[in-house]
C-alpha cells in the first residue's frame, strides 16, 4: 500500500471564457478544453485552478522522463489578463503551461483525487517534486480553517439545505447569516 499526502498547490484564478465543459448547465465539473485567463503567477511548477491542475513546461518534461502514473498531460490555452503585467513580479520569463488531468486511483497510482476532490500524491512523487521543481506555495496536508467551513456552509445553503444558521425571512430579529463566531449585534 502506498503512502499518500494530500496537497494544495499554488492557486491561480482565471478560468477563461473559452474553457469547455462536459456539462451543459451548472454545476460545471468536467473540463474538456482548458483556457486560463492568467492574472498572476507566483512561480510554482504545479498549480490549481479549480477544477483543474496545471504544470509548467519544466515539470512536463520531467514527468515525461519518469514512470509516475495517474495523470495525463494535455495542451491548454493561456491568455494574459489585462492586469497581468501589473501583478507579475517574477524575474523569470513566463513558461508554457499544460493541464495535468488527474486519472489515478488510490493504491494503484502516484496521483489521485479523493472523494472531496483533493489532490493526493505518493511519497515518492512528493520527494521527486521537492527535489526537482519550484513549489514555494505548495501546502502538504493542509488543515481546514474557518474559511473552509464558511465555504461549505455557503455551498450547502445555496443547495437549499436546512441549516440552523440559515436566515429566516419571517424572523424580524434575524440579521442574516454570519459565521458562527461573529457577533450578530
Amino acid at each position: 500500500m502506498k503512502d499518500y499526502k494530500k496537497i494544495q498547490p499554488e492557486v491561480i484564478v482565471g478560468l477563461g471564457d473559452n474553457t469547455e465543459f462536459v456539462e451543459k448547465a451548472p454545476p460545471f465539473k468536467t473540463v474538456i478544453k482548458l483556457h486560463i485567463n492568467l492574472e498572476d503567477w507566483l512561480g510554482d511548477d504545479l498549480m490549481e485552478c479549480y477544477p483543474c491542475y496545471i504544470i509548467t513546461e519544466n515539470l512536463k518534461k520531467l514527468l515525461e522522463d519518469n514512470s509516475f502514473k495517474g495523470f495525463e498531460i494535455r495542451d491548454m490555452n493561456v491568455s494574459l489578463d489585462e492586469n497581468f503585467e501589473n501583478n507579475y513580479q517574477q524575474s523569470k520569463s513566463l513558461p508554457e503551461f499544460y493541464q495535468l488531468k488527474i486519472t489515478g486511483r488510490r493504491n494503484n497510482d502516484d496521483l489521485f483525487l479523493d472523494e472531496d476532490k483533493n489532490l493526493n500524491i505518493s511519497g515518492t512523487f512528493l520527494d521527486f517534486l521537492q527535489s526537482n521543481v519550484d513549489l514555494k506555495y505548495l501546502e502538504i496536508e493542509p488543515e481546514r480553517n474557518d474559511f473552509d467551513d464558511l465555504l461549505d456552509q455557503m455551498i450547502a445553503e445555496s443547495k437549499g439545505s436546512n441549516d440552523t444558521n440559515k436566515s429566516d425571512p419571517k424572523n424580524e430579529d434575524d440579521k442574516g447569516w454570519l459565521p458562527p463566531d461573529w457577533n450578530k449585534d
